[in-house]
């Protein structure tokens, strides 16, 4: 008996709660919030009956950013690496940079890129960074081989994600399968000078992607000479005037500007960089990266990962911006402009899968067979039938002759109705008569022209 009267009492208290809600959606919110603050009923209204709208509810999803870090052997790509993607209490693992070859990055390229990843709470964004190492360019002596290397490379990560889009059994989003593409290239320079091989690498390979160049080793030049050799870098970045090699006419002289990566004004404020270099250009940039760090700094009670170089003259800091631009690159690329990183990598991909697709339908097996195939049936059909030239000759000569017949019958029509006089129109073969020759015969075979 007492399970029945709390049972009725529940359902008495349910049916109280579901009338309130439906007099809710005819009155007013405020109305309906002063009646029924102790309902069960009262939970969302607030949200979904007051001045602001409801928020959507968001899901997690993962966004992936792939860089690619080339230079010649013995700039410190794999140290730069390190700094940029390490943090206090990671252990993050990295390759030996000292011997990556040629044909490890053929093999397992996979070995030579380095990992990280890191939560977006605000906007539930799982972010995946990679940067691929690339072996020194100068441990060839064709500087070509190292260049169609990389380029195949960049090539390659694309036909893959064209594979995955174009598969119709993936049965997965696209959203949820890692995104292979190359984003950006971290060209390595060294410093005091720009070869001409540099900009011949760069200038091939910013064909297939953006290039950021990045001094590396600054602290080896004086003020006065890190901010001569920035604004030399930068000159010749925008007007190379590289003359055609001796020897290599196939590759021609670069006169046009390198495919640098271009970041918004807004971003490049919001990473310090604007302030920084008022009267300096960027890119490039000048850094300093080590492979040392300040242990004091490292071991404290709020941990700070500090790289710096120790010499007997003083410390140079990867990370102050008085001595690199280390810091603004690391803010730059791993927080301010990621988006923007990924917005022209998905532009610049739309463009190279419509040229791709393009040629693909150009050069398909079947268009190619047809192309072969066509003349070869028609000279087949005309041998069969005997229709020669002769014969094509005279029946483009009958047409014509009938179309100018015609429009001469249309015009003698419109000239009568226009005078309003009977006149007799006159006729193809009474036109033909009066020219002085026999009106045309229709073609003794018209089997043939039934074909077409």
């Amino acid at each position: 008996m007492a399970d029945t009267d709390s049972t009725n009492q529940e359902c008495e208290a349910a049916r109280h709660a579901f009338d309130q809600l439906e007099q809710a959606s005819f009155a007013s919110p405020s109305a309906f919030i002063g009646d029924a603050k102790d309902s069960a009923a009262q939970v969302n209204v607030d949200k979904l009956l007051g001045r602001k709208r409801p928020q959507p509810h968001r899901s997690w999803t993962q966004r992936y950013v792939k860089l690619l870090v080339v230079g010649d052997s013995g700039l410190g790509k794999t140290t730069l690496c390190q700094c940029l993607l390490s943090v206090p209490g990671s252990d993050l693992k990295l390759h030996d940079g000292t011997a990556t070859s040629h044909q490890q990055f053929l093999e397992d390229a996979e070995s030579l890129c380095s990992t990280v990843s890191w939560d977006d709470t605000a906007d539930k964004v799982k972010w995946v960074y990679k940067v691929q190492d690339t072996p020194g360019y100068g441990d060839d002596l064709n500087i070509m081989n190292s260049i169609h290397l990389l380029q195949q490379y960049v090539e390659r990560q694309n036909k893959i994600w064209l594979a995955l889009e174009m598969d119709k059994g993936r049965g997965i989003d696209l959203a949820d399968v890692e995104d292979p593409r190359v984003d950006l290239c971290l060209f390595c320079i060294q410093a005091h000078r720009l070869r001409p091989v540099d900009l011949r690498f760069m200038a091939e390979l910013g064909k297939v992607v953006p290039i950021l160049p990045i001094v590396t080793k600054s602290d080896s030049m004086t003020i006065r000479e890190a901010a001569t050799y920035r604004r030399e870098v930068y000159r010749k970045l925008q007007n190379p005037q590289l003359p055609e090699p001796q020897g290599s006419a196939a590759l021609g002289g670069i006169s046009s500007a390198i495919n640098v990566f271009t970041f918004e004004d807004g971003t490049l404020e919001r990473a310090g960089l604007l302030q920084s270099h008022q009267s300096q250009t960027v890119p490039p940039f000048l850094v300093v990266a080590s492979n040392d760090v300040n242990q004091d700094k490292l071991d404290g009670q709020d941990p700070v990962f500090w790289p710096e170089r120790r010499y007997p003259w003083g410390v140079s800091e990867a990370f102050n911006p008085q001595h690199s631009d280390l810091l603004h690159l690391r803010l730059l690329l791993l927080k301010e402009a990621c988006d923007e990183l990924s917005a022209a990598k998905r532009a610049r991909y739309t463009q190279w899968r419509r040229k791709t697709l393009a040629k693909q339908r150009h050069t398909s097996p079947g268009r190619m067979l047809l192309g072969v195939l066509l003349p070869v049936l028609a000279g087949f059909v005309i041998a069969k039938t005997g229709f020669g030239s002769e014969r094509i000759k005279q029946a483009v000569n009958d047409v014509s002759h009938k179309v100018r017949l015609h429009k001469v019958t249309v015009r003698v029509r419109d000239d009568a109705d226009g005078n309003n006089q009977h006149q007799e129109p006159e006729t193809a073969d009474s036109h033909c008569r009066a020219e002085g020759h026999q009106p045309a015969e229709p073609p003794p075979d018209k089997k043939f022209l039934g074909i077409f």
